[in-house]
């Protein structure tokens, strides 16, 4: 009320007889908005009040004529009160409830000692004296800024601790839809005691309005409204929260002591919508986060499946740059793949004149190309066949990448060829069998007619040794028929489990006693545990047995000969461990134009030996489904290596 106002209430109430005060009295007040009582400031009863009092403080007129203004207002003394500024005081309602308000002075009537007390509500008062709007705009810019929170119920605690400082009150809730039940649950509150209802149903929701306010004096629909009756509170605001008829969640904002603002259905709306927002937010995220944790256990289990294929897959972007190329294709070309990585194809990828051509042909028409068994060239120059194909990647009609299969037929190939060879050595050696049957008798025969020659030249010692040497000659050429019918006849290696390490052990303990007297030391170096093989211990013997025998004669003539022997795993193939044994010695080594042929039939360096010790030993190791090789270097030693592949199982 502005001082114009105060005066005039003044010339109102000028001229008018006693009488008639009472009713200009009520009428004055009645023409103001905010609750207003008429107070005789010399005894501090209440003379009159205006209709908003009564609502105000739910006292009646003729129950307020009774009451003193100093039992509803508390206050020292009338002094405190400025006639130029609202003043804040506690007003008690009938119901003895406690309510902030600002409270204005105007007086009538100095003599008569009439004052007119005109009280606001504090929320109003605020709204008036303070910008609320940038307050809210404030909470908003808070609420909106949540998302960075960790998860959704962090902020959600965040928000109800934002909104509860706004609305000055403890009594702000969120609850959240429950996906079992047709109800809401409580999920974040700022007041710890939790004094509203843990659930309530989404059948006592308002979805045709999105903010509902209930005061004392409505009908109670909701157990939320019935909570807000059983608290006394002035006030309860609900507001839902999610997109259309579809309740999410929902807001709940009560207090104890101010009336509701008339902007506090656009304030909830405001705020609900933000939560909405949030709540979608985190929801998105979550589900984010599912679809990345798939999508990377997806891509792990992918790159994993590639990585230990064997068979090589090489990855070409659009324009057939190599944008990936797995272990097994990186073996096989002998690059890699950090080496390549963008290059040109056409530079890494060597093969028949009609490769590129065809890729080009399936970049184009996005058909699948075979290609069938290629020859294909490493880095280092050596080829290798390949079973190859290139398929298009395509994703609704577009090209993504091209792939280039390649799976080595190498291995293929060799026991083709070893097939071949032994099917070949196979018919030699039966005819070998027959030839060294036929020939045995007759070397044998002549071999008896020389000896009783001999005897007879006793007194010619010249035709005598001539004799001899004949003799001889015929014990060599018996000595090689028995060689020849040892390697042509046919074996049926019987497999079990085996340790390769104990066998060679075994093997090199037994000739011991020899080397002692030759001169020759020996060190066998070998893990404490190795993988198992499955092996015919009779035949590996046989070439351990071999190879340990030829190297302690090599050595034989020396001062001081070594022997090692070396055993280890070793994963030089990917997905083919095997067991390597090394046989080492420092003897005179092995002639290099024998060296290459070493393991072929009848190739030897011994004056007196067969020539089928190593062939021998080539083909037991081969029925193993390994590998012999050597390496010599003349004058300084040799190293005969044996592969066997672990027993399938073993790692």
């Amino acid at each position: 009320m502005t001082s114009s106002n105060s005066n005039w209430i003044k010339n109102l109430l000028v001229g008018k007889p006693q009488e008639e005060n009472t009713v200009v009295y009520r009428n004055l007040l009645n023409i103001l908005e905010d609750p207003a009582v008429l107070v005789d400031n010399s005894s501090g009863t209440i003379l009159n009040c205006n209709s908003e009092f009564n609502k105000f403080t739910a006292f009646s007129p003729v129950e307020i004529a009774a009451v003193s203004f100093k039992d509803i207002i508390e206050l020292e003394n009338a002094q405190q009160f400025s006639r130029k500024e609202a003043v804040p005081a506690e007003l008690i309602t009938r119901n003895k409830n406690r309510r902030t308000v600002f409270i204005r002075v105007f007086v009538l009537d100095e003599l008569e000692h009439l004052y007119v007390y005109l009280i606001i509500p504090e929320q109003q008062y605020l709204e008036q004296q303070y910008s609320w709007q940038e307050n809210l705009f404030k909470v908003t810019q808070s609420l909106l800024r949540l998302i960075e929170s960790e998860t959704l119920e962090e902020a959600f605690q965040k928000a109800v601790d934002e909104i509860s400082e706004f609305f000055e009150t403890g009594h702000v809730y969120i609850y959240q839809a429950k996906s079992e039940y047709p109800e809401l649950g409580l999920s974040v509150s700022a007041n710890p005691a939790h004094q509203f209802p843990l659930d309530i149903s989404t059948h006592e929701l308002r979805l045709d309005q999105s903010t509902t306010i209930w005061v004392p004096g409505q009908r109670m629909y909701t157990e939320i409204h019935k909570t807000a009756r059983i608290l006394n509170l002035t006030y309860v605001a609900t507001s839902t929260m999610g997109p259309g008829k579809t309740a999410s969640g929902l807001l709940v904002v009560g207090h104890e002591k101010t009336q509701p603002s008339k902007f506090i259905v656009a304030i909830m709306d405001v705020f609900s919508a933000t939560l909405s927002s949030l709540f979608q937010y985190f929801v998105l995220v979550s589900n984010l986060r599912t679809k990345i944790s798939k999508d990377e256990w997806k891509l792990t289990v992918q790159s994993e499946i590639i990585n230990q294929i064997q068979d090589g897959i090489v990855v070409l972007n659009t324009d057939r740059s190599i944008w990936f190329l797995n272990p097994s294709a990186e073996l096989m070309l002998g690059y890699q793949m950090r080496e390549i990585i963008g290059h040109p194809i056409e530079n890494i990828l060597i093969g028949p004149d009609n490769l590129m051509p065809l890729l080009e042909s399936s970049r184009q028409e996005l058909y699948l190309q075979r290609l069938g068994i290629v020859q294909i060239h490493r880095r280092d120059g050596d080829s290798i066949p390949v079973e190859l194909k290139i398929i298009p990647v395509i994703h609704r009609d577009e090209l993504y990448a091209l792939l280039i299969y390649l799976r080595d037929v190498s291995e293929n190939e060799e026991f083709r060829v070893r097939a071949q060879q032994l099917e070949q050595r196979a018919i030699l050696g039966e005819f070998l069998a027959v030839f060294a049957h036929e020939v045995r008798n007759p070397i044998n025969n002549i071999s008896m007619g020389l000896q009783m020659l001999s005897r007879t030249f006793a007194d010619d010692p010249k035709n005598k040794d001539l004799v001899d040497r004949m003799n001889l000659d015929c014990e060599r050429l018996t000595h090689q028929m028995e060689g020849i019918l040892s390697y042509s006849k046919p074996f049926d290696p019987k497999f079990e489990t085996i340790d390769a390490g104990v066998l060679v052990q075994r093997v090199v303990d037994r000739w011991k006693p020899r080397m002692m007297r030759v001169g020759v030391v020996d060190f066998v170096q070998k893990p404490e545990k190795l993988p198992e093989i499955s092996a015919d211990p009779r035949l590996l013997e046989q070439v351990f047995t071999n190879l340990i025998s030829n190297a302690v004669e090599a050595m034989s003539q020396l001062p001081n000969g070594t022997l090692g022997i070396i055993i280890q795993e070793i994963q030089t193939i990917s997905n083919h461990p095997q067991i390597e044994i090394k046989i080492t010695d420092n003897g005179p080594g092995i002639p290099e134009e024998v060296a290459g042929r070493i393991f072929e039939p009848f190739i030897t360096t011994k004056k007196t030996g067969t020539g089928l010790g190593l062939a021998i030993s080539k083909r037991i190791i081969t029925a193993h489904r390994g590998n012999i090789s050597v390496e010599s270097y003349p004058g300084g030693g040799t190293i005969f290596a044996v592969y066997l592949p672990v027993k399938q199982g073993e790692i």
